[in-house]
């Protein structure tokens, strides 16, 4: 039953990113969705991936297109999160792996490039920060599982993208 709620929910939440976004948000959310069943099918990761379509819901409200930089550090955070579970190296390279699927998008939308190395550089050290602090977190909590560590991943992923609208002024 859980992989049918897992489907059910991911396909709304792509159909919502595609609807509302278009391709580059359904894009970048298609491949954490991937990413993130890769290490098990689970609810959690659905509950930590889901709020992200605030940003959407911001971006379609105000008209503001680059709300799709947070949108996918969020995302990039939930992967490198979820994935140094399985193992320390995956973090970084899940993480990594969203954020090149932004920067193929961005130059695709012929982003100038004084623009991608700015987005590149601020990507970089949000996910580097992700991936201590999530190593941080799960020292603290004694239980990965724990609705405890689930808080402190939310927190983490919700600053990360707060980072990342912070870093839409430079």
């Amino acid at each position: 039953m859980p992989s049918v709620v897992f489907i059910v929910v991911e396909l709304i939440f792509l159909a919502v990113a595609h609807c509302f976004g278009g391709p580059p948000w359904a894009v970048i959310g298609a491949l954490a969705v991937v990413l993130l069943a890769l290490g098990g099918i689970r609810i959690e990761s659905l509950a930590l991936m889901v709020p992200s379509l605030a940003w959407l819901g911001l971006s379609h409200a105000t008209g503001n297109r680059e709300l799709f930089f947070p949108y996918t550090m969020y995302l990039a955070s939930c992967v490198a999160l979820r994935a140094t579970e399985r193992a320390p190296w995956l973090g970084p390279l899940g993480g990594a792996a969203i954020v090149a699927a932004f920067m193929v998008i961005r130059i695709l939308q012929q982003a100038t490039v004084r623009v991608l190395v700015v987005e590149f550089v601020v990507a970089a050290a949000i996910l580097a920060l992700v991936v201590v602090a999530g190593s941080w977190s799960r020292r603290r909590v004694a239980h990965v599982a724990s609705p405890a560590h689930f808080g402190w991943r939310a927190a983490i992923v919700v600053a990360s993208s707060l980072l990342a609208y912070a870093s839409l002024a430079i």
